[in-house]
């Protein structure tokens, strides 16, 4: 058969079209759109950078990247190479790290990322757990909102995240939590409902209600699913106009202010453990009950998981209630 062109100046070069090295350039290049950004991304000088990539170009015979514009833009060649690319590493990543965990067993760090009032129902036990079967295991946790969750994922900062829904179905798996209902949380300043556990929903007319900021997801589930939204929905349908005095995106703020009688705070339920002991009165709503925002634990597609965190996804088994009383 005979050689084309390409395979000819391959041959002449005495060399593979492209290495891992980079693959790894190109992605930077792409992905800070300006070569100085990535240069200082790879921790290397920007002109080996650039000859790198004229490099890439002249072995591959295309253009990949037009350099008419401030910022970097890919040509289609270059847009199926970043595609490409993206699955090589992914690839050449996981084996590396199953081929090390073959040797070395369950070990490492396990990276999770949470928002606050799940990971402090949900999280304690199981690595307490976890730990104690896997003691060469290290744990990474961050906090924040379902965003910053799913932009750590993304970055492969972390490799499971447990948040609220909505989240993109077509980038993520998961593994759904069960529900849980919102919760009343006040002083006994308050007085409301006397010893019982719940409150009725009429209850909380006229009183100084303070709630979760709203915070914007993907569009997976109806919009109409945070918890300012969800409560005004309930109140209106019960006959009245929730007094609204405080917004925040801090579940922390909302809680340490009611702790302060300040006014009650209406959060998941799975927050009653995030402050213990603050002498706060958690109260189930009824009539009608008010459940929260669904919730699950989850990974990037295509992501090669490591067996540790395939390891800790057992301990949420799909047939049991993780918000167990």
């Amino acid at each position: 058969m005979q050689e084309t062109a390409y395979q000819q100046r391959l041959k002449a070069k005495g060399r593979a079209a492209m290495d891992i090295r980079q693959l790894r350039y190109f992605l930077a290049i792409v992905e800070e759109g300006k070569i100085s950004q990535a240069a200082r991304r790879l921790h290397i000088a920007q002109p080996p950078l650039s000859q790198q990539l004229k490099l890439l170009e002249t072995e591959m015979g295309v253009t990949l990247l037009e350099r008419n514009t401030r910022r970097l833009t890919t040509t289609e060649a270059g847009k199926l190479l970043y595609d490409r690319a993206k699955i090589i590493l992914e690839l050449v990543n996981g084996t590396m790290e199953e081929i090390k965990e073959l040797s070395e067993g369950v070990r490492g760090t396990l990276a999770i990322g949470t928002i606050a009032s799940l990971g402090a129902k949900l999280l304690p036990e199981r690595i307490h757990d976890f730990q104690k079967r896997y003691p060469e295991v290290r744990f990474q946790v961050w906090e924040g909102d379902p965003n910053r969750v799913m932009e750590l994922l993304e970055n492969r900062i972390i490799e499971l995240g447990i948040v609220r829904l909505p989240v993109d179905n077509g980038m993520f798996n998961m593994i759904n939590l069960p529900a849980e209902p919102l919760v009343a949380a006040m002083s006994r300043h308050w007085n409301i409902g006397d010893n019982q556990p719940y409150v009725k929903l009429s209850d909380l007319e006229n009183k100084p209600l303070m709630l979760l900021r709203r915070q914007q997801g993907t569009s997976m589930y109806h919009h109409r699913m945070y918890i300012m939204d969800l409560v005004e929905d309930a109140c209106r349908e019960a006959g009245f106009e929730p007094k609204i005095i405080c917004e925040s995106n801090d579940i922390m703020t909302l809680l340490t202010w009611a702790n302060h009688d300040v006014g009650i705070t209406i959060v998941p339920q799975s927050a009653m453990n995030l402050i213990p002991n603050a002498g706060l009165q958690f109260k189930e709503i009824i009539e009608p009950s008010i459940m929260s925002r669904p919730s699950a634990i989850i990974w990037l597609k295509g992501r090669y998981l490591s067996t540790t965190s395939k390891k800790f996804l057992e301990y949420f088994p799909l047939d049991k209630p993780c918000l167990e009383q």
